[in-house]
């Protein structure tokens, strides 16, 4: 038989079981048959010979895959004697973990047969090997290849599908150069959840190495000799800027390819972290950069484009995880049953025989009879954890709480313990608590800090089977899921203007959450409508679901251009802009020219903005001529200097400045105020931070919410206030107060009042508190060390006064989700 008549057979094999699970046809699981097995056996000899390429690799992985998921038990232990010299041979031992237990356990290989077999496992196991502080690792061929990247370079680019283990390799690789004397880290992720997965994970590997003098931190805390900082970019500029580090071992940038849309947009959250690259290349001496993201064609060349050096790369398009996309489709009016792969440019299709099961296929909204189609998909994939992606927060609720309901068990104390711990801590009528209880979680941007980290404990401890999740879980959070159950790829329930949908890059992005490295050999995807992805398949590739790459541009270039003769206006009449599409990119030219003088000119050329040197001298005369004082401009970069000055005009003729201190009286009113005052004054910001909110209660809302907030009153205690202890029914409006406050008062809040606060009693840290919640020395280090707010304060209120802090004594008041939120600090 053909390689191609192979493969296809075995992927034919693992499309009829997957029916089979789905009961959407009647037949029973198929095993690889014997023939079968010996041709995908001498396959997988074939492919380990000669030169190992990418594709050879995807050739294997897909071999062997399904062959060890697919097999008879009875010949387990013959394949594993074959199948793990060929994952050495093409550099993917690691995998050999899921095929043989003691080697999971101990480290040691089980008993194979052959002497030569065994020598070619170690011969092929030692070249991928590290030592790090006496321990051994063995890494794949992709994770070596990486390790002596960084060793050799000082800037390198990594991009991989996200199974391919870049990210404990990156890990690993921080632990190996704190050893070598490395002591000053940052790691910049784009999400909360993502800060938290790393600094657990980091503190992981600090602990098994008893690295117990670095820590790893979530903000700026001085007088550290050494440091690990996670954080966002919001935060990294803030560390590089007004913390002033100077100098760092190594920067690790996660997910890079948010930085892409700068080129597009003027502000935003990829312009900050543009800007602190820009900020990294020309101020701060760094020993290593590592820019790390998914599937991106131009790693290499990006690396170029920011820093203006020479990169090395690293890529790769085989990961040691076979990744399927399933999907249901219609079609002359039979229904199908769809696998794409990346081995064949056309599915390989079954009719569905048992078309009730996939009754409700086809309907345009989530209606009853949808619901049951999920519902009985789901029930089929019970054994193992599903994300199920939902367009909107509140999509993501409904349906977990429907699944809940139709499935009606408890699984177990631990989550009703988990259900009791979230009554407890955020409202006796929260639905997420009874939905826990079902083994069903959801998991939003509306999900508060303590919720979220404990559904990601549960999930990973695969107490959590099913998990409906929104865009949030798309960036970086690796969780032990098998499957992705996927409706449409849109990001909305009901059209309202301007449809958005996930883009073909999104998507594989997305369909990568499926399956992990050294947890799956197989990672499925299943779309239960593929018509609503259609237009998803005029890409290159001419697939319904490609294994989409993208290139990134960055640079101000094509947003200068676009709007030069209004920009060059602005600055030669030194004129305040309002809300024009252009206002972000004056406002960085005229920030670079007031902070850099002359060597501007240089930083602007740098990110494609080229000025005429007389209109560069007009403009700086214009700033060089303000009142407000240097350090408030500096201190507030994304502010337009000439609105800074106005504000500050503003600022001396108010008759009470911003409150300093968290218990000053009238807070409430003095954040009124101010609130008040941005909105008449300075729309631009108002609408930055706050959007279009113009109703009087719900401002009142916000500053009376950053009042008990800074005041560290719990948000149980919040929530009880404003809607009382038995009310039911009031899910939506708990979420609403919950994104009220990490929203727009734990950020827009703040974001607004820094440069007021900055104008004032410069000893204050009230925009640190208003943005944590925090205020007690105690509370904040354990917040600054990865502790979510309400377990900090919980601890603060616990932890004796005047005494050093020692969890340890007060473990046993704690519940058992609130030691494993602190459990890396002990």
């Amino acid at each position: 038989m053909s390689q191609r008549t192979i493969l296809r057979q075995l992927l034919e094999i693992e499309h009829h079981n997957f029916a089979c699970k789905l009961n959407l046809i009647n037949s029973e699981d198929m095993k690889v048959p014997y023939e079968l097995c010996l041709s995908a056996l001498n396959l997988l000899k074939e492919l380990s010979n000669g030169e190992i390429t990418d594709f050879k690799r995807q050739l294997a992985i897909t071999a062997v895959s399904v062959l060890w998921t697919h097999s008879e038990l009875s010949i387990k232990d013959n394949l594993r004697q074959i199948i793990i010299p060929i994952l050495s041979e093409i550099g993917f031992s690691p995998s050999s973990m899921m095929l043989d237990e003691s080697l999971k356990e101990s480290g040691v290989y089980s008993p194979i047969s052959s002497y030569f077999d065994k020598l070619r496992v170690l011969a092929h196991d030692l070249k991928n090997q590290v030592t790090v502080n006496g321990k051994v690792y063995t890494l794949t061929s992709f994770q070596s290849d990486i390790w002596n990247r960084i060793d050799d370079n000082r800037l390198i680019g990594i991009s991989a599908p996200t199974s391919a283990g870049k990210s404990f390799l990156i890990y690993l690789k921080i632990i190996d150069l704190i050893f070598k004397g490395a002591n000053k880290i940052v790691y910049v992720v784009p999400t909360l959840s993502l800060i938290s997965q790393v600094s657990s994970d980091l503190s992981k590997l600090l602990k098994e190495h008893k690295l117990n003098d670095i820590s790893i931190l979530n903000s700026y805390e001085s007088g550290l000799d050494g440091f690990i900082y996670v954080v966002t970019q919001e935060r990294a500029i803030s560390l590089f800027s007004d913390e002033a580090i100077l100098e760092l071992n190594l920067l690790v940038v996660d997910e890079i390819q948010n930085i892409e849309r700068v080129a597009n947009e003027g502000e935003g959250r990829s312009k900050i972290l543009y800007d602190v690259l820009i900020d990294v290349r020309n101020d701060i001496d760094v020993d290593r950069i590592i820019l790390s993201g998914p599937r991106l064609k131009n790693i290499g060349s990006l690396g170029f484009q920011i820093f203006g050096e020479q990169s090395s790369e690293k890529s790769t398009d085989a990961p040691p995880v076979l990744s399927l996309t399933y999907s249901v489709s219609e079609e002359k009016g039979r229904y199908l049953f769809n696998q794409y792969s990346a081995l064949f440019d056309e599915p390989i299709q079954l009719v569905i025989e048992n078309t009730s099961k996939i009754s409700g296929f086809g309907q345009v909204s989530y209606t009853d009879k949808f619901n049951e189609y999920l519902h009985r998909v789901l029930s089929d994939l019970d054994d193992d954890v599903s994300v199920i992606f939902s367009p909107t927060s509140n999509q993501a609720r409904k349906s977990a709480k429907a699944y809940s309901v139709y499935i009606n068990s408890h699984k177990g104390d631990l989550l009703e313990s988990l259900g009791c711990y979230f009554r407890e801590s955020v409202h006796n009528k929260y639905e997420l608590a009874s939905i826990v209880e079902s083994g069903v979680a959801y998991h939003t941007g509306k999900t508060p800090m303590h919720v979220r980290k404990s559904i990601e404990y549960a999930t990973s401890q695969k107490l959590i089977k099913q998990l409906f999740c929104t865009t949030t879980l798309m960036q970086g959070v690796n969780l032990p899921a098998k499957n992705v159950v996927v409706r449409n790829p849109h990001l909305f329930t009901q059209k309202r203007g301007e449809p958005v949908s996930l883009s073909s890059y999104e998507f594989a992005n997305l369909r990568g959450r499926a399956g992990r490295l050294l947890t799956d050999f197989i990672g499925r995807t299943l779309v239960l409508d593929e018509s609503s992805f259609a237009s998803s398949a005029n890409s290159e590739e001419n697939s319904m679901f490609p294994d989409e790459y993208k290139d990134i541009n960055t640079g101000y270039h094509g947003i200068y251009e676009r709007n030069s003769d209004f920009i060059d206006d602005s600055l030669s009449n030194a004129e305040v802009v309002g809300d024009a599409p252009s206002k972000a990119l004056i406002t960085h030219i005229r920030q670079m020219l007031y902070r850099h003088g002359d060597k501007a000119v240089s930083r602007l050329r740098d990110v494609g903005i080229n000025i005429e040197d007389s209109l560069i001298s007009t403009a700086r005369a214009s700033i060089n001529r303000l009142s407000v004082p240097r350090e408030v401009v500096l201190s507030n970069r994304y502010w337009d200097p000439l609105d800074l000055e106005k504000l500050y005009g503003i600022y001396n003729t108010k008759e009470y400045p911003l409150v300093s201190a968290p218990f000053h009286s009238g807070m409430c009113s003095n954040f009124l105020s101010w609130m008040n005052e941005f909105k008449v004054e300075f729309p631009y910001y108002f609408k930055k931070f706050f959007g279009n909110v113009d109703d009087p209660r719900y401002m009142y809302g916000i500053a009376k919410g950053a009042e008990n907030w800074v005041r560290e009153k719990p948000l149980y205690n919040i929530l009880l206030e404003r809607f009382g202890a038995d009310a039911e029914g009031i899910d939506n409006k708990i979420d609403g107060e919950i994104e009220k406050l990490t929203k727009h008062v734990s950020f827009g809040l703040p974001m607004l009042l820094k440069p007021v606060a900055d104008m004032g009693n410069n000893e204050s840290s009230i925009i640190m508190n208003i943005e944590l919640g925090i205020y007690n020395p105690i509370a904040r280090f354990l917040s600054d060390r990865g502790v979510p707010r309400e377990t900090a304060i919980k601890i603060n209120a616990l932890h004796r006064k005047n005494e050093t802090l020692n969890i340890g004594r007060i473990l046993s008041q704690l519940n058992y989700w609130e030691i494993k939120q602190v459990e890396h600090l002990i």
